[in-house]
């Protein structure tokens, strides 16, 4: 099992019938030059021989093959089967996969940011800022989940305020729009923050390293950021009627401490005429670093059955 990002690749081996990952490995994508080369290097190092493989990527996936929206890498199923033998590989939508994980994780792996618990049978629904933004949705049907991918990462994104309306100005002068990624994502947090401050260009990990040296310019950015964040989360609750949002990727992990968690419900739950159904929407956050690989096991499973 693989999950692909554009950054990372994580890898793990699972058994028939099992979701639990072993032998999991993360590898920087900058260290290879193409998927495959990832993958023959996992596999050397775990001297594993998989009869089949199931890949989270991050990226549109049609006709089994897909090319990384923040890199430029192809993972297609027939070229994999031929060269390492596999019986049957899927490609799969990386934020499908983190959606059919979460009826999977263990309540230790999930985190509240305020708002009610979830309810068990709802629709689900999976946000993730991490190297882009990802969106999907979980729905019970028939007794089965089925997930449901979207690109909905790349919405056109809304200001709120003079502030988000300089900035978001700013970013629309460089790119032309304004998508939900432009700005929730990590490199959205550092273009956000350029927008706001001006400067020069530093990363998301500087932003987060001034605001907990207390920078009021990085507390500023990562206090607009998160609102943003809650108000789209928001949007996409409204889009799929779920009855709770999952925040997954790598973003929202390291920006936790800084959650106002008053602040952040408010802002997602602002939505005139259904503020009360939005109170009654939970908001966790994911933690479980192989949730991914935990839903690739469980969609593979769902479809060799």
């Amino acid at each position: 099992m693989g999950d692909i990002g554009g950054t990372n690749s994580r890898f793990g081996l699972i058994c028939a019938g099992e979701l639990r990952p072993r032998s999991v490995e993360t590898a920087p994508d900058e260290a290879y030059p193409a998927f495959e080369d990832a993958v023959a290097a996992y596999l050397h190092k775990t001297s594993e021989k998989p009869r089949r493989a199931a890949f989270a990527v991050a990226g549109p996936v049609r006709n089994g093959a897909a090319h990384l929206t923040n890199r430029d890498w192809t993972i297609d199923a027939a070229a994999l089967s031929r060269r390492f033998g596999f019986a049957a590989v899927k490609v799969i939508n990386d934020f499908v996969a983190q959606a059919a994980s979460l009826p999977h994780l263990a309540p230790d792996e999930l985190r509240r940011i305020g708002g009610p618990e979830p309810r068990p049978e709802a629709v689900k629904a999976a946000v993730g800022p991490g190297t882009g933004l990802g969106v999907a949705a979980l729905l019970r049907v028939g007794g089965t989940w089925l997930p449901v991918a979207s690109e909905g990462g790349h919405v056109e994104l809304a200001a709120v305020g003079e502030r988000e309306d300089a900035a978001f100005a700013a970013i629309r002068r460089e790119h032309g729009r304004v998508s939900a990624e432009h700005v929730l994502s990590g490199p959205g947090l550092a273009r956000l923050h350029r927008a706001l401050h001006g400067g020069a260009a530093i990363s998301a990990a500087a932003v987060s390293e001034g605001a907990a040296r207390n920078d009021p310019a990085a507390l500023e950015t990562i206090e607009i950021f998160l609102r943003i964040l809650a108000r789209f989360a928001g949007d996409v609750a409204l889009t799929f009627g779920a009855g709770g949002v999952y925040f997954c990727g790598g973003v929202l992990p390291k920006l936790i401490g800084f959650v106002d968690t008053g602040a952040f419900r408010s802002s997602f739950e602002a939505k005139g005429p259904h503020r009360g159904m939005m109170r009654e929407t939970a908001t966790l956050l994911v933690t479980s670093p192989v949730a991914g690989l935990v839903g690739c096991a469980a969609l593979a499973e769902a479809r060799g059955r």
